[in-house]
């Protein structure tokens, strides 16, 4: 507690410090949406008969652990695609982050197959909190602090670059060999979702590729107050938007959906360079704390979001995993007549706007994943569609349950509790009954599995695109 006072007290006496702007996104001369980071180049372009669909939520370590273990039982998981039998992990298409979960999407994303050597080390069982905290004491900080603007958002993009994601930006995370990984914060100012992806920094008339992954993961994990926002620069009006096949078509689209007349404002919004030169950018939570709107909202824009979404390959299966790390505390509130204290109240208040937001988050995903089936139906292409949530709600164990919802929403974890974190992740997956109905249409099992011990267990340390396990002839035992 005493920590914790002084600390306040630090951020508070910091929150009139002066601010140096250094715009650190570069301006464009076009828009290079078919060049950029885009999902049509996810797999080198080549989408197989499953479209698999990740989506990690929020929660610190917490939901990166939990995610990690997902990750970790897809990687031990085969299936047949194309005649031959490859990893499930390969064949994940997309994974959309925020908040702690941009952490593991975002590791995956630059080191592949490195995440199962290293990552519990450099991240999930380090006390990246802790660290950040030692850091607002050492003099070095408050003297830059004061000569420089150097700020604690500043801190955590400063050692997250140095000690997590060694200086890599988005030009570093090869979509021939990985999925397109979709890092997601909250726009401050305009109170809704904004993507590190191409396409939102075509309409800003800026480069993706030069920024640093650190600083796109600080953005969806920057809680407000504790860290300040994390700021863009506008060069809107400098390229051509047009050359951006997504936004044109929305634009033009005449629909009475108020979701799509949404749509069309925020297009605009930030395309007035006059009124918002600046973006300020916070934790993805507050817009969504599922990572799953980026997905709602390329649909909601109908045939402009299914070619973004499926480009022209039509896919037999569509798998959507989303991996939710929602906690469901419990309250003493009903307990007494007693009015409860301001620290319950705004606890109380704050899991009722997520879980309400949450659960119309789900259920809009789920209809438009919906129209999308009906979509490639009604062309002749009929798919199966498995959705496959990954939360603590469906864990039986009564004791095991609590302890999961006890956890906080930190960036550190006990070793033990990540752990737990991971095979419960791992577990909630591998005993989905719509996961389990999906391998058995594929001839998918995981690996180690005695009654098919004759199948090549070797796996790959870093895939190809597409690679198959039949033609790779390593002694090497999975990571």
């Amino acid at each position: 507690m005493l920590r914790v006072f002084w600390v306040s007290l630090l951020l508070l006496s910091c929150s009139g410090c002066s601010y140096f702007f250094t715009p650190l996104n570069k301006p464009l001369d076009k828009t290079p949406s078919e060049n950029g980071y885009s999902f049509n180049k996810t797999r080198g372009g080549k989408l197989g008969d499953d479209l698999i669909l990740l989506t990690f939520s929020g929660g610190g370590t917490r939901a990166a652990a939990l995610s990690y273990g997902v990750l970790k039982e897809l990687r031990d998981t085969t299936i047949m695609s194309g005649g031959q039998r490859v990893r499930l992990l390969d064949e994940v298409d997309s994974i959309s982050s925020v908040s702690g979960g941009s952490f593991t999407a975002a590791y995956y994303g630059l080191f592949g197959d490195r995440i199962f050597q290293d990552f519990e080390d450099v991240f999930l069982k380090k006390s990246i909190q802790g660290i950040l905290i030692q850091k607002l004491f050492d003099p070095s900080y408050w003297w830059r602090s004061l000569s420089t603007g150097f700020d604690r958002t500043e801190m955590a993009i400063e050692y997250y670059d140095g000690n997590i994601f060694e200086g890599k930006t988005f030009r570093d995370i090869d979509l021939n060999k990985r999925p397109y990984i979709e890092i997601n914060a909250t726009n401050l100012g305009a109170g809704n979702r904004f993507s590190f992806i191409q396409l939102y920094f075509d309409l800003i008339c800026t480069d993706l590729l030069d920024l640093k992954v650190a600083r796109a993961v600080t953005a969806s994990s920057a809680v407000p107050i504790m860290f300040a926002p994390v700021v863009l620069k506008s060069y809107a009006g400098q390229c051509d938007t047009n050359q951006n096949p997504f936004f044109k078509g929305l634009m033009d689209l005449h629909d009475p959906d108020p979701r799509i007349t949404e749509l069309q404002h925020r297009v605009q919004r930030y395309m007035d360079h006059e009124n918002h030169p600046y973006i300020h950018l916070i934790d993805g939570g507050v817009a969504d704390n599922l990572g799953a709107r980026a997905m709602t909202e390329r649909l909601e824009a109908f045939r402009n979001g299914f070619s973004m979404l499926i480009g022209d390959h039509r896919p037999k299966n569509i798998i959507m995993i989303m991996v939710d790390a929602e906690v469901e505390p419990v309250h003493s509130v009903d307990e007494s007549p007693d009015k409860p204290s301001l620290g319950d109240t705004l606890q109380a208040f704050s899991n009722i706007q997520f879980q309400l937001f949450n659960n119309e988050t789900k259920i809009l995903l789920d209809r438009k994943l919906d129209e999308l089936k009906k979509h490639l139906e009604s062309e002749g292409h009929p798919v199966t569609l498995y959705k496959i949530p990954v939360e603590f709600s469906s864990v039986h164990g009564k004791s095991l349950k609590e302890h999961l919802n006890s956890l906080p929403t930190s960036l550190e974890l006990s070793s033990t509790d990540v752990d737990l974190l991971e095979r419960t992740g791992a577990e909630l997956v591998r005993n989905n009954k719509e996961f389990k109905a999906f391998l058995k249409t594929v001839e998918g099992y995981r690996n180690g599995d005695p009654n098919l011990a004759s199948t090549p267990s070797a796996l790959p340390k870093e895939p190809r695109v597409r690679h198959h396990l039949s033609s790779h002839h390593s002694s090497t035992p999975p990571p």
